[in-house]
């Protein structure tokens, strides 16, 4: 291979979610010498822009003035038409916008990952990426849940979505702490996006019937429900037990401080949070919910099922009687065993190189020649 392979990543743009910590991830450890990369955020920089331009890369980014967002498509094309890269990879709402302008600019080789189990999906933007799938080689899932989700949702063929590649942690970043801070009162934390997806009004509800003594709970993230949730703190009367901390910069120093984490959500890809939390020692409890089956099972954490206020109730009274023992601590080192061993972003790295290179190979080497 005598130049680097370009690629061209497209998303909305570097909020604070999964999707984007995992490009982050991604590109920090792809090989330069092999590869190419470039970033179009055709929507705007979002807050952690600055960490990807640290990553010393072309990245492009683009206004969308309209709902529909038309504009961007011709932006997007141009872009592509300029750059010529070799594959485009999309995530998120670069799908449709990425696809379409991949497909117009000529661009042989189109991959996705779908990142979320779409259940709150309209049925415009689910026809729209039904329409665009069609131009992608590959569609990788992040779990086996997101697989049969997307075959389902969006009709693909085997052919296209034959691989599941998990999202991966740089363990770097998330020390292992085995022994949690023995404090007064203890901390529980969860982390989100602050959607009804994430079942936090569901964990308010649950924590108003418990009310357990002498244990705060520290909601970490920012989004469309944040009001609707203080409010139903304030309601239950709760502003002295449960508080809703924001956006955080560093993570990992959050989830130092906690006793246990609990992610209640009504649906999920695979869950990062969990997999952080874990990384970082912290006894995890879940709902059963899709993709976090892959993460939290009976020998790794908690479980409760999906939308169940009680049973959330009782497993969190569980957790926290529980939360020196020794079976605990034995969770803990499984799950950290689990994400070492199946969720690390080297991982993760070497399996996109391996497809990058696979369908570069299929593409341009077996081409005959003119």
């Amino acid at each position: 291979m005598e130049t680097r392979i370009k690629i061209a990543y497209i998303m909305p743009s570097m909020a604070r979610g999964g999707a984007e910590r995992f490009l982050l991830d991604l590109l920090s450890q792809l090989d330069r010498q092999r590869f190419a990369p470039m970033v179009i955020l055709f929507k705007d920089r979002g807050p952690w822009y600055e960490e990807l331009t640290a990553l010393h890369l072309p990245v492009f980014t683009l206004t969308k003035k309209t709902w529909l967002g038309l504009g961007n498509i011709r932006q997007i094309y141009n872009l592509l038409k300029a750059e010529s890269p070799q594959i485009v990879h999309t995530q998120l709402g670069g799908d449709i916008r990425g696809r379409l302008a991949a497909k117009l600019a000529g661009i042989k080789i189109i991959i996705s990952t779908e990142q979320n189990i779409n259940r709150a999906e309209t049925w415009y933007r689910r026809w729209l990426k039904i329409i665009t799938s069609v131009w992608a080689k590959n569609i990788v899932a992040i779990s086996t849940a997101v697989a049969a989700d997307m075959r389902r949702r969006y009709f693909l063929p085997a052919r296209q979505c034959r691989l599941i590649i998990p999202n991966g942690l740089n363990l770097d970043n998330f020390p292992y702490q085995e022994e949690r801070p023995r404090q007064t009162p203890l901390l529980v934390g969860a982390v989100g996006r602050l959607t009804a997806q994430k079942g936090f009004d569901l964990l308010i509800a649950a924590w108003k019937e418990i009310k357990p003594s002498g244990v705060k709970l520290l909601i970490a993230g920012d989004g469309a429900e944040r009001n609707n949730l203080q409010k139903q703190i304030d309601n239950s009367g709760l502003k002295d037990q449960i508080k809703l901390v924001g956006d955080l910069t560093v993570i990992s120093s959050f989830y130092r401080r906690l006793n246990l984490f609990i992610m209640p959500s009504r649906w999920e890809g695979l869950g990062i949070a969990a997999l952080e939390a874990g990384a970082c020692g912290v006894p995890v409890v879940a709902s059963d919910a899709d993709g976090l089956k892959d993460i939290v099972k009976t020998e790794t954490g908690s479980t409760f099922p999906a939308g169940d206020i009680k049973s959330l109730g009782q497993t969190l009274t569980q957790a926290l009687a529980a939360i020196h023992s020794k079976e605990t601590k034995l969770k803990q080192r499984r799950l950290r065993a689990l994400i070492v061993n199946n969720f690390t972003i080297a991982a993760v790295s070497a399996a996109y190189t391996d497809l990058y290179l696979d369908l570069w190979r299929q593409t341009y080497e077996n081409t005959p020649s003119q």
